[in-house]
């Protein structure tokens, strides 16, 4: 039995980083000229994507791992299955086609370490349902990221966990979210902890992003253990039970923020599975994220040990209410 299963997206990344490519804090949204050649500053290549990501924190942190995800029959895929090796994670359950190519994201990364990222999905949206072999998925947790909007493959993982006595946490992406609340809320009611950041839990609550009481308070008891909420530089929410916390960032240098929710996440359920209380699990994946974005990459600078009693009580967590 594996202590956790990550399930999810896998794509090969490359980060780009130009003096020219600064944010606009005045505009949301803003474009690349047409007809432009723009002068790149750092070019890196990484591999990326919830499902491999939160399955290097695990198995880095010395749980046995294994990840379900789709990758091309392609030299990205070669990289991406050779990375998840030298991070001593299985690949048993990994599916390789040669129907699509290899997920893959360009990262347009701002001084500010804030990024705009461009996505082919190709096969890491398309994890086949027929070809995972269930009655072999057992494990204490389910760690599970977009599944690329199949709602049909996300009921039979908790079926499966179900089975199996597993726990669930569940990050789900656009796609997923696109459904609605009333489509999704039967399913997010069987799992154990809901992770989403504060734009992706208003639109789940089908509110506005300053009501933080109102999404809170709409989405806390959709989950059957924990409720977890991130705010970039605002740091992070959790529910459980009658309790409330926030968690303070870490205050290190920001140069990459692509993947700090993945690190967060896994981090949280790492701390949870080992130290087994909601304050130190917030403390240990609050880490995780300042590590990676002091680098680039979505698995640069993540831990490699749990963190010491002395670095969990400080990082500032308070209740809220």
């Amino acid at each position: 039995m594996f202590d956790v299963i990550t399930i999810g997206s896998a794509t090969y990344d490359v980060f780009i980083r130009s003096a020219s490519l600064e944010a606009n804090e005045l505009k949301t949204e803003t474009c690349l000229p047409i007809g432009a050649k723009i002068d790149i500053d750092e070019l890196e290549f990484s591999t990326g994507g919830g499902a491999t990501n939160a399955a290097a924190t695990l198995s880095r942190l010395g749980f046995n791992t294994a990840t379900i995800c789709s990758v091309g029959r392609d030299v990205q895929g070669q990289e991406i299955v050779s990375t998840l090796r030298a991070d001593d994670i299985s690949i048993k359950f990994i599916q390789q086609t040669e129907d699509d190519l290899t997920g893959y994201s360009v990262i347009i990364l701002a001084g500010s370490g804030e990024r705009t990222i461009l996505v082919h999905r190709g096969a890491a949206s398309k994890i086949d349902i027929n070809k995972i072999p269930w009655p072999k998925l057992k494990a204490k947790w389910f760690y599970v990221t977009s599944l690329g909007g199949d709602l049909d493959l996300l009921e039979r993982i908790l079926d499966q966990a179900e089975a199996v006595g597993a726990k669930i946490s569940f990050n789900p992406g656009n796609t997923e979210l696109k459904f609605g609340f009333a489509k999704l809320e039967p399913l997010l009611r069987r799992i154990d902890i809901l992770n989403l950041n504060r734009e992706e839990a208003a639109e789940l609550a089908g509110l506005d992003q300053t009501d933080l009481s109102g999404i809170m308070a709409k989405l806390r008891n959709l989950p059957k253990m924990t409720l977890l909420m991130t705010d970039g530089l605002g740091g992070a929410y959790a529910t459980e039970n009658a309790d409330n916390w926030h968690c303070e960032i870490v205050d290190v240098p920001r140069i990459n923020t692509t993947g700090a929710g993945d690190a967060f996440g896994s981090g949280f359920v790492a701390g949870l599975m080992k130290l087994n209380g909601i304050q130190p699990a917030l403390a240990v994946g609050m880490l995780n994220a300042a590590g990676l974005v002091q680098q680039t990459g979505a698995k640069s600078g993540l831990l490699e040990k749990f963190p010491t009693k002395n670095e969990i009580t400080q990082v500032v967590i308070r209740p809220w209410s």
